[in-house]
């Protein structure tokens, strides 16, 4: 244990295990993608995919809420650990809206595919 109690050596290995973490999960989802894709048609998998675009939207919704609800708490929790100062806590917490708006402005641009439908929309008004 006292070798943990280096500060890089403690963010180096919190580093190492969600990295296996992040391999590990696409790892196995790209296994089951690839059997239910050896067992299924491409419609079987699309017509699935579109059952489940909703709540995949509900669920990226949700995190950018979660995102725009624990701002606060995380802000304080890193200038309470000594991780930024208090200028910087203060300048995080003002730019938690900005942040928040590009996440919804992200996912409306490339989850809902936004732009695609209103160059579609604009090209089907001038013909």
């Amino acid at each position: 244990m006292v070798a943990f109690r280096n500060e890089f050596t403690m963010r180096r290995r919190w580093f190492v295990m969600l990295t296996l973490l992040a391999f590990g999960l696409a790892l196995g989802i790209g296994a089951f993608l690839w059997q239910s894709a050896q067992t299924s048609s491409v419609a079987a998998i699309q017509t699935r995919i579109d059952v489940l675009k909703p709540a995949f939207t509900t669920i990226r919704f949700l995190v950018i809420g979660l995102v725009a609800l624990s701002w606060p708490a995380i802000t304080r929790g890193l200038h309470r650990w000594g991780r930024v100062n208090e200028a910087e806590a203060a300048r995080l917490l003002s730019l938690r809206w900005r942040i928040v708006t590009w996440l919804v402005l992200i996912e409306l641009m490339l989850g809902q595919n936004l732009l695609s439908r209103f160059l579609v929309a604009l090209q089907g008004a001038s013909a």
